[in-house]
């Protein structure tokens, strides 16, 4: 198995990781995963494309999995703890809420029915998130560079409270914001909806 991106979803502290690795079995990610300090001790494995719950260090690894009319080996684990009912959609509806809150603070509600025509309650967290960056942009053009750095920050910290965002992620944002940024970490290729999606049948 060549080496690929797996996401790996952990409920015990709402993490997310993105670790590159050619493990073909649990036992095999485990280790990976103990590379990269991510905690799964006592953890239950998901995978979230194939459905399936990964149930001994020997379980093989789906692969070939179908989605969205591909064949794809980039899997997606949950990591919960056993007999622990998963919230599914909960970071979804927390992302709402801070969007809600970012567009009442700048003022957004006319321009989603001005550019989507319809209400921001009825519009997709993309769309949102367009809108709330493009003003952001504005904003730059017409204020100085720590007013911008400062309302940037502050929405960061509402995406973070609501849990929209992954600490982890933060400390590139802020670096990046600064203009130091980081060497690029993998990145998973599923987006946020999509990540709540495939665990729905958990509920």
């Amino acid at each position: 198995m060549e080496a690929r991106n797996i996401t790996i979803v952990s409920t015990r502290d709402q993490s997310k990781h993105v670790i590159n690795t050619d493990a073909t079995t649990l036992r095999e990610l485990k280790a990976a995963l103990s590379a990269s300090g991510v905690d799964y001790d006592g953890m239950t494995f998901y995978e979230g494309l194939s459905h399936t719950e990964l149930l001994t260090d020997d379980s093989v690894l789906p692969h070939d999995v179908p989605y969205k009319g591909e064949i794809t080996n980039e899997l997606v684990f949950m990591l919960t703890n056993p007999n622990k009912k998963i919230k599914s959609g909960a970071n979804l509806s927390e992302a709402r809420k801070a969007l809600y809150d970012a567009i009442e603070e700048l003022g957004l509600k006319d321009a989603c029915v001005t550019t989507y025509g319809r209400n921001f309650t009825q519009c997709k967290n993309s769309e949102l998130m367009s809108l709330v960056e493009n003003a952001q942009e504005k904003l730059a053009e017409g204020n100085s560079k720590s007013n911008v750095e400062k309302a940037l920050e502050l929405l960061i910290d509402v995406l973070v409270e609501e849990e929209y965002l992954y600490e982890e992620n933060v400390e590139h944002i802020l670096k990046v914001l600064h203009g130091t940024p980081e060497e690029p970490k993998a990145q998973s290729r599923y987006s946020e909806d999509e990540l709540n999606d495939m665990f729905e049948f958990l509920d």
